[in-house]
């Protein structure tokens, strides 16, 4: 193997799922949903039938007391007690929930049963601590008695920490530097992480619903360089090296919370570009490690149904139609999510307790236009734009080539998934550490390198097998740091573009990721409108100039690709909505708008919703759509 890559493959072969002390043969199995069944190999497809179940399934270190004081409960018991806070008691459960109750609630038999869900004989341990006193009511075990030994197990541990890191689904960075892989019901931890139970280095990780799991194999070089080539042919980019690029946001998404740095991606192109279709093919390739998808959510309900997750958050059709996605809101949490410790959130509740909200990982958004992003923003996002999908002369070839490719990717997630954790351990912060520095040695600010960086990170492991830096030589490969700054310049550039862009750009991608809603049902964008209508040689039909026109907005002119764009200069309702958190509102476009060069006043008055109005032309380069020019046929054609 390279790169040391033999001491990277027993590193991680040595992560084991967690199971407790003393049940080192009864390990949790994938697939079984309960403790015992499944595969003892925790990357093993379980075929077989489950195991038997043993009388206490749980442990996880319960009987631990923490400071040298005898623990109240035996060894291997199923239930973990994690202290007491504010009257409550905190339990991680026989299946490793974590369960909060309070001193009246473990008086009753049906809530201490409930603890051992999932035991064999889930009396026979309450049995064991508080055996009954009264044949003639025997109940199995005396409630009472067993109520009081787990409340004064959670008395011999610390107050328990509410703000203590709970984290669940996804992948983590362990104590170590290895990763910690929580698959729901099942966690990989390195053994030298220090860890009592589920509790690893400082943080619980509770059982939750379950994900897909890493495959047993990892990806070859071979088959991620055939993805990278299929996904820049099949797709009609107007960025360089698009597939590689790709590919290379995907090997840093699957690695979650680990990488110090996460850099998001949003895929931009018109209608019919092929934006969905690439977006669940890339759900696809990130394995288990993908949530969503969505095209109707909140960024409300996004930090509920995905609170302490490290996972990518997939967003398709991410237009800012507030019908749909709050997309301002949600590219300001995923801009809090890029840097180590995550989107930190608090809200307040009605009980005056409060909640705390803490999101990790990658997000990846498709929209015809990325509207709303701000400089800072902007430098957290790889930002790739498709272009019109040309006519096949084989449109049932292009469809079977379509339908392998979405094949592959099922099949190739989990594996790249699993490549990713590891060679992440040996080679991921060393790889970032020299991508970050040739980034800002190029020119990028701290930030830059901290975007492109990553990003390069997630093409180096991906693609090579061999470290970037010699176990011989200590030295970085000369030819690959070549590619990659054939890979940064562009990005760079683009990123440095966006750091320089004036109010008037920044109103005019508002204005053009504006939704317009149609007559006849649906929406639509303004960039949409304007991107159709301005390849023709004719104006906008009447339907279709009066959604325009609602936001005081008018195409004029003809030619190919060569009409202007009119802009009242009057404050409009409609368009004040559009520009919301924004602060061009109740007219104050116009000055903004005069800062860009080239940009007129229109002599006299141009009617606009039926009535006279003055304003400003945007000139045709500056419009969506300007000389459009598609360079690559359909994926059959190369």
């Amino acid at each position: 193997m390279n790169e040391g890559a033999t001491d990277v493959h027993a590193a991680f072969e040595q992560m084991e799922e967690h199971v407790p002390e003393g049940e080192r043969g009864e390990k949790i199995g994938f697939g079984s949903g309960l403790p015992g069944g499944g595969a003892a190999d925790p990357f093993e497809d379980p075929g077989g039938g489950a195991a038997g179940l043993d009388d206490y399934p749980g442990g996880d270190g319960s009987g631990y007391s923490g400071d040298g004081e005898k623990p109240v409960l035996p060894p291997n018991f199923p239930v973990q007690a994690l202290g007491m806070a504010g009257g409550k008691f905190h339990f991680l459960n026989a299946r490793g929930e974590l369960i909060e109750l309070a001193a009246g609630a473990l008086s009753h038999r049906s809530n201490l049963v409930a603890l051992m869900a999932g035991v064999k004989d889930p009396i026979r341990p309450l049995a064991d601590i508080a055996p009954t006193k009264n044949e003639k009511r025997d109940t199995g075990f005396n409630a009472a008695t067993a109520g009081d030994l787990l409340m004064q197990a959670c008395g011999q541990r610390p107050l328990f920490n509410r703000n203590m890191p709970i984290r669940h689904v996804g992948t983590w960075r362990g104590s170590t530097g290895s990763p910690v892989v929580h698959l729901g019901e099942n966690l990989l931890v390195n053994p030298a992480e220090e860890r009592q139970g589920r509790m690893v280095a400082g943080a619980l990780y509770p059982s939750v619903p379950a994900i897909d799991v890493p495959a047993k194999e990892s990806a070859s070089v071979e088959d991620i360089e055939f993805l990278a080539h299929r996904i820049g042919n099949y797709w009609n980019w107007r960025v360089k090296n698009a597939g590689l690029l790709v590919v290379a946001w995907i090997g840093q998404a699957v690695l979650g919370q680990y990488p110090d740095w996460r850099t998001h991606m949003y895929v931009s192109g018109k209608s019919g570009a092929g934006k969905t279709t690439l977006i669940k093919l890339i759900t696809s390739l990130l394995g288990g490690m993908a949530v969503g998808g969505k095209n109707n959510s909140s960024a409300a309900s996004i930090r509920q149904t995905t609170n302490r997750m490290a996972l990518v958050r997939v967003f398709d059709e991410a237009e800012g139609d507030e019908q749909k996605l709050d997309v301002e809101e949600i590219i300001a949490m995923l801009r809090l999510m890029s840097g180590s410790e995550g989107a930190q959130m608090e809200r307040g509740t009605s009980d005056h307790s409060g909640i705390r909200f803490g999101l990790y990982g990658a997000g990846l958004l498709g929209a015809i236009i990325p509207g709303g992003m701000a400089p800072q923003d902007r430098n957290r996002f790889a930002i790739l734009t498709l272009g019109d999908r040309v006519g096949s002369s084989s449109p049932e070839d292009d469809a079977g080539l379509l339908a392998e490719l979405e094949e592959d990717a099922i099949a190739l997630g989990p594996k790249i998934w699993r490549r990713m954790l590891r060679l992440a351990p040996r080679r991921w912060d060393r790889t970032f550490r020299v991508y970050n520095g040739m980034v800002q040695g190029l020119g990028g600010r701290a930030r830059d390198g901290d975007t492109i960086g990553t990003l390069l990170a997630g093409w180096d492991l991906m693609m090579f097998d061999d470290p970037l830096i010699s176990l011989e030589t200590d030295k970085a490969c000369r030819d690959r740091l070549q590619q990659a700054r054939e890979i940064a310049i562009p990005l760079l550039t683009e990123t440095q573009e966006a750091d320089e862009m004036g109010e008037g750009q920044q109103l005019l991608n508002a204005i053009f990721g504006a939704q317009l809603l149609k007559d006849h049902g649906g929406y639509t964008t303004v960039s949409e409108v304007i991107m159709v209508h301005n390849r023709g040689a004719h104006e906008p039909e009447d339907g279709e100039a009066n959604l325009l026109e609602r936001l005081g907005l008018r195409l004029i002119g003809r030619g190919d690709c060569r009409k202007e764009l009119f802009i009242s200069n009057a404050a409009s309702p409609l368009l004040d909505k559009a520009l919301t958190g924004g602060r061009w509102r109740k007219g104050a476009h116009k000055a903004a708008l005069q800062t860009i060069d080239d940009v007129r006043v229109y002599p006299g008055t141009m009617r606009v919703a039926g009535r006279p109005q003055r304003g400003l032309v945007i000139p045709a380069r500056l419009l969506p759509g300007y000389e459009e020019s598609p360079e690559k046929g359909s994926y059959g054609d190369q």
